[in-house]
């Protein structure tokens, strides 16, 4: 099973930052961040729709200029939020590049970076139907999977629509759903999200892991690279 370094990591960094990817990308053989689109019209590597939450700024990240949103510190740091150009020249080719599309209309301008890198070792996500759809609809597009929190038997069917190749449910359901089998047999690669959350107490970590590789899942995104490698 594929340890996928969440957000670059963030137990060990400040979260979807340059030195988060580059620290974890050396640690684990692929690497997850979040897109959007902030005021200027750029990608940029960021979870939350506010910056309130992970800077020491405020405002809306879509409401906010590149220069400003540069100005800020990630996670109590000094270290900026990067674009995601910055992202792709952080992680090494041979490193999976995990993207989360957090809103429609960013697929066209991301793959115009990574062509213009020669950037294929990439697999998309979205909770984000409309995300997905856009990239089904380009003449070339990366591995791309349906994120879901609930509703297992309908969320298949959606990435079956979607023509996904992965889908990503919560690891709670991994483990307590058969959504893992009905998704392998349908043809679907499974990569979860949530490990810390189905996990509980941090303690319970390596043992989760151990659950979710029996389970037949294909990889999970983590916080930490202090785990056992399945």
């Amino acid at each position: 099973m594929e340890l996928v370094g969440h957000r670059g990591c963030s137990d060990h960094g400040p979260e979807n930052t340059t030195r988060a990817v580059t620290t974890a990308a050396r640690r684990l053989p692929a690497v997850e961040v979040d897109l959007r689109r902030c005021g200027s019209g750029e990608l940029v590597a960021a979870h939350d729709a506010r910056v309130d939450g992970f800077t020491d700024g405020t405002g809306r990240v879509a409401d906010l200029d590149l220069q400003a949103l540069q100005r800020l510190g990630v996670d109590g740091t000094e270290e900026p939020i990067a674009t995601f150009a910055e992202v792709v020249d952080a992680v090494p080719a041979d490193v999976t590049l995990q993207l989360e599309l957090k809103e429609p209309g960013l697929w066209t301008d991301a793959r115009a970076v990574l062509d213009e890198r020669g950037r294929s070792t990439v697999r998309l996500s979205s909770f984000s139907a409309p995300a997905l759809a856009e990239t089904a609809r380009s003449d070339w597009g990366p591995d791309r999977g349906l994120l879901f929190g609930s509703d297992p038997d309908a969320n298949l069917d959606l990435a079956n629509a979607l023509d996904c190749a992965n889908v990503h449910p919560h690891a709670r359901q991994c483990l307590d759903t058969g959504v893992v089998e009905r998704a392998h047999d349908a043809g679907f690669g499974v990569y979860a999200w949530g490990l810390e959350d189905a996990a509980g107490e941090r303690s319970n970590g390596p043992a989760t892991v151990r659950a979710l590789a029996d389970r037949g899942v294909d990889g999970v995104t983590t916080d930490t690279w202090d785990l056992p490698r399945p």
